[in-house]
Order: structure tokens, then C-alpha cells, then sequence
């Protein structure tokens, strides 16, 4: 029954449109062919949503006129009233497709009605002045059935359609949080909900769902916030009813979101390290001690293989070459456990999202080098003077520092860089090339070279980066490693120049990557435990 009910408007139109083409005489008879052509290619092959509503609409407006011959004037018109389902029809399904469009708040026609409203005012203005009663009846009809429609989903659909329900969020900036919201509708008829993140940190699945009557829908959110991000997520929502007419926007909160800066977390674990690790602890007896290995070749840079012996941690087994030579293979770093470490810290910042990328990551490092239980001295400066320089102290003392430094970064809105700090290795190569050659282009392209490397180290030496850097050397000299943390800002020009320098004397120089993700809770297994 359905599916007659569904079949029945449309052969309908076809047998009024057959009789039009019999009945009718030139041109009448020819413009009811062309509407029944178009009615029997569209149910062999289903146009667009909106392509088909066009169709449907136009074959209504203009079907009456290729009856009025034969028919009169008032008949025409009231022999298409049983195929107003079919643009019942077109209206729905178009509903589904159209284009989302939002508002700020409270009711509005959608594209489709202003549309429709604006052909049916045309055809009936264009009835007027053709003095052409059928066309005018025709346009009448029409627009009563759809004022019938809009006034209906007034009464079914509140001026707040829809409600979320509430629930919160903890993030640590960096990290990804995963949480869902369910949407039901308030309303007395289905609805087409489209939805719109108010950031691009924030996604949602579905984006386009159907509610039906007093129905909901899960909603998925992922969430990966800045610093400054809001307190409360806001979802712009758009309701559409069934016939695609009327749109209503609304503002959805369902995430009350609680942010946690990087450095705030870091800050935690640091302190929690700390207060385990105290002399007299409680819980001291369940940490491992800060010692070293005792193979004493745990460090911080991969740089080989070895043959596996008594004490090594099986975590370091190399099992690719384990398997080549059938034998344990473990492997070895650079910068043992037994040798110091240097710490080098940059605390300048251009925002505040840059100062907790880089409080996190020199808190982080300062934590890793206490888990391992590694002497470090402790160098920080500004763009003007050197902060604080320690000698060798333990990694518990230098944890210390480095809380309470993180307090001293500065921000400083830094000038957009435009060209690469310098190459040193790759200059000063370039210039023992270039004196090898005896053309003259080629002594002179050396000078000026070799006087932009002169500049450099003018300027490396007087800048603050080399004075930290030669503080805690005179008390830490090598084989050790210097662990930089720098965003690269007023000391990137330098900073190539120096740690050159470092590493010709034998040190080895690490960059800490300042943007690194958070460390999960538990990463570290002594403050897990």
C-alpha cells in the first residue's frame, strides 16, 4: 500500500499530461510532451534532490495551461491537487541534501523556500499582467500549501529545538581528549541537524544527522586545545524540518573544558618526584635507587652495538642484529650514565603558548635527568645577561632550579625571521674549498666568507648564549653532554656558532625538542609507582 501510495501521484501526472497532448491543440499539446517527457526520463533515471524539485515544481506551475483549452479556466487547476504529493515529495528529499547554512540564533527561511517564494510571486505577478486566471489559480494553490507547510512547522518545532546534555573535560594542552554529548529534539516532527565546530581544534562526528520524534543522537567530539583556549566548547547547530523550509540556529554547550598547561603538569610530576624521593620518605623503599648501571654505558644518543654482558638491561637489546649474528646484542650510547650533563636554557618566549612549551620541556628534561640519577650543572639566560650558572650539583638540586627558573621566562614578541640562521659547518667548509682553487672570483668569494664567519664569532662571543655556555664548562669540562632547550629566537643566529665550538672541545650537544608531547600519566615508572 505504501509503495502505490508513493507510485500513484506521479502516474497521475503522467495520465493528465497524456490527456493534455490528445486534447490540447498547438502549442499546448507540445509543452505537455516535453513536461511527460521529463516525467517518464525521471522514473527511469532519478534526478538531483534539487534538480528533481525544479522539475516537479515547473510540471505543476505550467501542466494547468496545457489543460485550459479543452478544460476552462477553474478545472485545470483542481486536476492538479492529487499530485501535490509529489512535491511533498521533492521537498523531503531535498531536505536531506541542501546546503547547511548558520545562523546566530532564532528562525529564518532556508535557500529553498525563498526560492519557491520568490518563482510563486513572479508567476502570479506574471498571471496579473497576462490577465491569465488559470496561471493565477495555479500560484494560488501552490502558495497555500506552502504557507500550510510553514505554518505547521511553526507549531510542531520550539524556537529551541534541540538539548544537549552537559558533561566536562580534563586536557593537558598538547594532548587529545576523546568525549561524547548526546543530542535529542524537542520537537513534534523529524528534524535535519547539521553541526559546526567553533575551532578547528575541535572535531566532531557526525557533522549531519536526522532526529526523530523526541530522539537522540551521540555525538562525538575530539578535542585538542591551546593554552588560551575557552572554558566552554560551543557547538553552532542548524535545524532544518522535513521539508527543507525553515531553519533554526542554535548554540550548544555541552563540554565544560578544563585545561591544564603543559608546565603546570610537568611542574606536578617534578614535585611528586621530589616529594618520593625525599630523604625519609614513606614510600622511599619502594623506588629504585638513582645510581648508575653497573655496565655504565647507559646514555642519551645511540651510537653503536655491542656484545651483551652480565648486567645489561634487556630493554636495550638490539634484536635485529641479535637475530643477524645469533647472538645478544645490546645496544650503546653516547654520554654514559657516568658523565655529567649541561644544561642550557634559553628563557626567552614569544607568547604564552611558547613559554609553556618551553617551561614543559625544560622541566621534563630536568625530571629525566633526575630519574637517571645524572650530575648536571645549570645554565640559563635572557637576550641581555646570563640568569643563573650552577657547577656540578645533584640532579635532585638541579631539578630544583629548574621549577624555580621557569618562573623567570620572559615573553618578548620576537621579529619574524625571514632567513635561515647560518650553517657553520657547511660556511667553514665552503671556504677551506674555496682557498684550494687559485682563481680570483674564488679568493674573493672566500674573503667575503670568510668575514661573515669573523662576524658570527663577533658576535657569538659577546652574545649571552656563549657566556652560559663558558660558565658551566669551566666546571664541567668534557666528555660530557650539553642538553640544549632553546625556542631558537634572539640567540638563533649564535647559538650554530657555539655549539660548533662545544662540540669540537668534545662535547656532545643534544637538542630537546621544546614542542614535544606530554608525557602520559605513568609515563615515568618511578612516580608511578
Amino acid at each position: 500500500m505504501t509503495d502505490i501510495a508513493r507510485v500513484a501521484p506521479q502516474a497521475y501526472l503522467i495520465l493528465i499530461l497524456s490527456m493534455g497532448i490528445m486534447l490540447s491543440p498547438l502549442p499546448y499539446s507540445i509543452v505537455a510532451l516535453f513536461l511527460l517527457a521529463l516525467q517518464i526520463y525521471s522514473v527511469y533515471k532519478p534526478p538531483k534532490p534539487r534538480l528533481n524539485l525544479a522539475i516537479t515544481f515547473s510540471t505543476l506551475i505550467l501542466t494547468p495551461l496545457t489543460l485550459e483549452p479543452p478544460a476552462g479556466k477553474l478545472l485545470p487547476t483542481m486536476l492538479i491537487v492529487p499530485a501535490i504529493p509529489l512535491l511533498d515529495k521533492a521537498l523531503r528529499e531535498n531536505a536531506v541534501e541542501q546546503p547547511s547554512t548558520y545562523l546566530k540564533g532564532g528562525r529564518g527561511l532556508t535557500a529553498t523556500a525563498k526560492a519557491l517564494t520568490t518563482a510563486l510571486l513572479l508567476t502570479f505577478t506574471s498571471s496579473v499582467i497576462l490577465l491569465n486566471q488559470t496561471l493565477m489559480l495555479t500560484s494560488i494553490l501552490l502558495a497555500a500549501y506552502l504557507t500550510s507547510t510553514l505554518l505547521y512547522t511553526l507549531i510542531k518545532i520550539p524556537k529551541k529545538p534541540l538539548a544537549e546534555s552537559k558533561t566536562w573535560c580534563r586536557v593537558i594542552v598538547g594532548e587529545s581528549a576523546k568525549t561524547s554529548t548526546t543530542i535529542k529534539s524537542k520537537a513534534a516532527i523529524p528534524l535535519h541537524v547539521s553541526l559546526k565546530p567553533p575551532y578547528d581544534w575541535v572535531q566532531i562526528h557526525p557533522l549531519k544527522f536526522t532526529l526523530p520524534v523526541g530522539g537522540g543522537v551521540d555525538v562525538n567530539l575530539a578535542i585538542n586545545p591551546p593554552l588560551a583556549g575557552p572554558s566552554r566548547i560551543q557547538l553552532q547547530a542548524s535545524t532544518v524540518d522535513m521539508w527543507g523550509l525553515t531553519q533554526i540556529g542554535q548554540t550548544l554547550e555541552p563540554v565544560e573544558l578544563h585545561i591544564i598547561p603543559r608546565a603546570r603538569y610537568a611542574e606536578w610530576l617534578a614535585r611528586k618526584f621530589l616529594e618520593i624521593t625525599a630523604p625519609g620518605a614513606g614510600v622511599t623503599a619502594e623506588v629504585p635507587p638513582l645510581r648508575a648501571s653497573s655496565t655504565g654505558r647507559l646514555g642519551l644518543e645511540y651510537y653503536g652495538s655491542r656484545p651483551y654482558q652480565p648486567g645489561d638491561r634487556l630493554r636495550d637489546l638490539d634484536w635485529k642484529h641479535t637475530l643477524k649474528f645469533r647472538e645478544l646484542i645490546v645496544k650503546e650510547y653516547a654520554g654514559a650514565q657516568g658523565q655529567p650533563a649541561i644544561m642550557v636554557v634559553n628563557l626567552i618566549a614569544s607568547d604564552i603558548e611558547e613559554a609553556d612549551k618551553l617551561a614543559y620541556a625544560f622541566i621534563t628534561s630536568a625530571l629525566t635527568l633526575a630519574v637517571e640519577g645524572l650530575q648536571t650543572a645549570l645554565t640559563a639566560y635572557n637576550e641581555r645577561e646570563v640568569v643563573e650558572s650552577t657547577p656540578l650539583i645533584s640532579s635532585r638540586e638541579a631539578l630544583k632550579r629548574a621549577l624555580k627558573l621557569t618562573q623567570k621566562i620572559t615573553i618578548i614578541e620576537q621579529p619574524k625571521r625571514v632567513l635561515e640562521p647560518p650553517n657553520v659547518m657547511r660556511l667553514r667548509r665552503s671556504i677551506e674549498q674555496l682557498k684550494t682553487l687559485k682563481s680570483e672570483p674564488a679568493r674573493r668569494l672566500a674573503e667575503i666568507l670568510s668575514f661573515e664567519q669573523e662576524a658570527l664569532e663577533e658576535v657569538a662571543r659577546n652574545h649571552p648564549v656563549s657566556k652560559a655556555v663558558e660558565n658551566v664548562a669551566e666546571a664541567c669540562p668534557p666528555p660530557a653532554t650539553i642538553a640544549l632547550i632553546s625556542l631558537r629566537n634572539h640567540d638563533a643566529e649564535v647559538l650554530p656558532v657555539t655549539l660548533e665550538r662545544m662540540e669540537r672541545r668534545g662535547y656532545v650537544v643534544i637538542p630537546i625538542e621544546v614542542a614535544a608531547k606530554p608525557l602520559k600519566t605513568g609515563t615515568l615508572t618511578l612516580i608511578k609507582r
